[in-house]
């Protein structure tokens, strides 16, 4: 499964989440708990980048 970075709209939290892409669009933001998500990329199950917290 891929990762994908998520930036809530509502409150421009960015974090990463390791789910299938119809998990994708089913996500809470893990700050403020808004549904409104937008996705800013994706990377592969090896790609890792420091720095963003992930949640499942």
């Amino acid at each position: 499964m891929p990762r994908y970075i998520l930036v809530c709209q509502e409150c421009a939290h960015k974090f990463e989440v390791f789910c299938s892409i119809s998990q994708k669009d089913h996500k809470k933001c893990p700050k403020c708990n808004s549904d409104k998500i937008t996705s800013v990329g994706d990377r592969g199950p090896g790609d890792s980048k420091a720095g963003l917290p992930r949640t499942g």
